[in-house]
């Protein structure tokens, strides 16, 4: 399938082709996606509610009536639900709201999601989001241009400073990262608008393909030193190595392994870094592999950036 490409000017920008699995289904079903919207509404409810139960208000506990002859029923305090000032019963709680949605259907949601825009002719496909101006009334101007009244943007990995800025002033306007596509905001807006850095993330999602950052070895440009960037390893793990002397990923992967036990024994993780093959992880990413875990991939991107802009190269 192929979709035509614009620009935030409404020039013709070539075409894209869209794949039928995620943006060409045919028989949309609505009870997936009505599961999917209440997993996201249910997971993000606060339940922060609360009532006092009779073991929680503050009333007095003196027996306030004698025991017999007063011509009603027998009480031993006002803490009880049925006076006023008294505990609440069977009232409600402070507690999660999330459920679990397999995963599977979750993936699926959004492929129903996506093919509903396409089925009704909502999606727009935008050749990038850059808009350095910053000007809310400009790029109003270029959504009006482009039919666009009530949408949701997505853009790629990070947006554009002046882009995000001028359109959070539009009403009805949503502008996401490609992290946070979701079905509800997919729903709940009339247009669809989509980078094609967002397409090409869409695409590689699901199809098995990764954004996985490229390994680097000890010397070269993109080389991270840091034991943080191992699966299992975190802040207070990492400080532990480090007073130890081994916060590099160099150091801790030439321990021979009575060394490492002896200092994983020492800041007591030895059965987890044994499980989780610390020193295995840093043998393969001194040897160039990228970190195991996605979120320390992440991370390695942002500590790649920060060197970058610390000028440490």
């Amino acid at each position: 399938m192929e979709l035509a490409v614009t620009t935030l000017a409404a020039k013709k920008a070539g075409k894209v082709e869209l794949d039928d699995a995620i943006f060409g289904i045919e028989e949309v079903r609505g009870d997936i996606l009505q599961r999917m919207v209440r997993y996201q509404l249910a997971k993000r409810q606060a339940g922060t509610h609360k009532t006092q139960s009779r073991s929680e208000v503050s009333v007095t506990t003196k027996k306030y009536i004698r025991q017999k002859g007063s011509g009603g029923a027998r009480h031993g305090s006002k803490n009880a639900p049925i006076f006023v000032g008294g505990g609440v019963a069977h009232g409600p709680r402070v507690r999660s709201h999330a459920h679990e949605l397999p995963k599977k259907v979750r993936a699926l949601a959004l492929k129903h999601a996506l093919s509903s825009k396409v089925k009704s002719d909502s999606l727009i496909v935008l050749e990038d989001a850059n808009f350095d101006e910053g000007k809310t009334k400009a790029l109003r101007a270029s959504f009006e241009s482009l039919g666009i009244s009530n949408a949701l943007i997505v853009g790629g990995t990070e947006l554009n400073e002046g882009f995000a800025r001028a359109a959070r002033n539009i009403p009805n306007i949503d502008v996401l990262p490609f992290a946070g596509l979701n079905v509800y905001d997919v729903l709940r807006r009339h247009t669809l608008v989509l980078t094609k850095d967002a397409l090409d993330s869409i695409h590689a999602r699901y199809n098995g393909e990764s954004d996985v950052p490229a390994g680097a070895k000890p010397g070269e440009e993109g080389f991270v030193d840091d034991v943080v960037l191992i699966d299992g390893v975190g802040a207070k793990s990492s400080k532990a190595l480090a007073a130890e002397g081994y916060g590099e990923l160099t150091k801790l992967a030439a321990l021979s392994e009575a060394d490492a036990k002896a200092v994983f024994e020492k800041i007591g993780v030895a059965n987890r870094a044994e499980t989780e093959d610390w020193v295995g992880q840093a043998k393969a990413m001194v040897a160039g592999e990228a970190p195991r875990a996605k979120v320390d991939q992440r991370l390695l991107v942002k500590m790649r950036a920060q060197k970058a802009a610390n000028g440490e190269g």
